[in-house]
């Protein structure tokens, strides 16, 4: 391990989020500069006040109509340069079965899950393009391997989100390893899962993210199981 994570500065996409908030305290905490972009600069008001006395920097960047794109001028005069991003964009839902689900409804679905990681990869993917050790890490959920009643837009985006991560790793021939890390139980705290069989605690959020950014050695997949323990894919699927 490069044991460099204090080191960076980290792009948190969706970091206003639950899962994305979990990862912004950890870094933060933990030395690291943490840009937030975001569309609700007040959702992170409250991180910013708890974690005033924190050895890192929290960094919010508005974005506006532009997306993404919009905040990487504003992203690129951080020092240090960004050489990391975590996307925990989308998140988890119940709601009508798919063949029942409304045209809108389901565009709302790929736009939230699926095309704003594109949008996240168009803009961020170059940013850190070029830096030490650069890196880009996806988050993503049991539903990406798993059906499940009333969630399918998320199983379906889920796994397109996972496919997109390694179609762009392909593609891409600059200097960025790739990764995502999926979360196979319900995270503790977070009341859109009624009824979780099991949970993972944050600092099991917060360590397997942490992981992947130290370890150039990490697969592309990594799962991450309750009781905090850490499993590679499978090789036919990294």
């Amino acid at each position: 391990m490069t044991g460099r994570t204090d080191a960076r500065t980290v792009v948190v996409a969706g970091g206003a989020g639950f899962l994305g908030r979990i990862v912004v305290t950890d870094l933060v905490r933990r030395g690291c500069t943490v840009a937030v972009p975001t569309r609700r600069p007040d959702s992170v008001r409250d991180l910013s006040a708890v974690l005033d006395d924190a050895p890192g920097r929290l960094v919010v960047v508005p974005l506006d109509a532009s997306g993404p794109a919009g905040a990487v001028p504003a992203l690129a005069r951080l020092d240090p340069a960004p050489s990391a991003v975590v996307a925990s964009l989308g998140g988890w839902s119940i709601g009508p079965h798919l063949l029942d689900l409304a045209p809108d409804a389901w565009q709302r679905a790929l736009d939230d899950h699926l095309t704003a990681h594109l949008r996240a990869m168009q803009a961020y993917v170059p940013l850190v393009d070029g830096q030490d050790d650069a890196v880009y890490v996806t988050t993503n959920g049991a539903a990406a391997d798993e059906p499940m009643v009333g969630s399918g837009p998320v199983n379906v985006t889920g796994a397109a989100q996972r496919m997109l991560l390694r179609a762009v790793a392909l593609e891409h021939d600059g200097g960025v390893r790739f990764h995502e890390v999926a979360f196979l139980a319900a995270v503790a705290g977070d009341d859109r899962n009624l009824d979780p069989h099991a949970e993972l605690g944050h600092e099991a959020v917060a360590a397997a993210v942490r992981g992947v950014l130290d370890d150039p050695g990490s697969p592309q997949l990594v799962r991450v199981a309750p009781h905090g323990r850490r499993r590679p894919a499978e090789a036919s699927e990294t």
